[in-house]
């Protein structure tokens, strides 16, 4: 069991962490050729129902190197779980977030590695897969700007959480030697 405060820090950090590329690519997802991370596309991408279509899209924004990725990961599973229905493992593609579900499920179930959420149902494991942030995220328009609304901003507090907000920055300079060497903190001290 875990502290709903801890999960929902968590997947915080999960969500704060795919939009850093280095992240992303060392977590093996093929981004190099993503014109941006976080990608966001227009709210019309919802509404895609053919697989075809859907490849199509995902070769036009350079996201379809990750799940040529997937295809060539396909391996058996050692162990006895082959005998168990568990017979192929394969490497995670990308997660596809949407707000409103117009026909994106059935367009994507079919491509391997790509899963599919609701931005009402992000949970930890989907965010990072065995505990190891970093995944590679595709969001429509209306999920990510649903976002502030359920998780709340660092003024803000969530609508959708009881009064949450996420945490925030304590020190605004991350690299601590640099705020030490500082002229005023140099001049406080001397």
């Amino acid at each position: 069991r875990v502290n709903l405060k801890q999960k929902r820090y968590a997947v915080c950090s999960a969500l704060a962490a795919s939009a850093v590329p280095s992240l992303l690519m060392a977590r093996g997802h093929h981004v190099e050729s993503v014109p941006e991370v976080p990608l966001v596309l227009d709210d019309s991408s919802e509404s895609i129902t053919k697989t075809a279509k859907a490849v199509k899209l995902l070769q036009e924004i350079g996201a379809y190197a990750d799940i040529e990725k997937v295809k060539a990961s396909r391996n058996l599973r050692s162990g006895k779980g082959k005998m168990r229905n568990r017979r192929y493992v394969q490497r995670k593609g990308p997660l596809v977030v949407y707000a409103n579900d117009s026909g994106i499920t059935k367009a994507m179930r079919n491509i391997p590695g790509v899963e599919l959420c609701s931005v009402d149902r992000l949970g930890l494991l989907t965010l990072a897969p065995g505990g190891h942030v970093g995944r590679f995220i595709i969001w429509t328009k209306s999920a990510f700007e649903k976002l502030d609304a359920i998780y709340g901003t660092s003024s803000v507090k969530s609508s959708a959480k009881k009064g949450w907000k996420p945490p925030t920055n304590i020190m605004a300079q991350s690299d601590l030697s640099r705020v030490i060497n500082s002229d005023e903190i140099q001049s406080a001290i001397n």
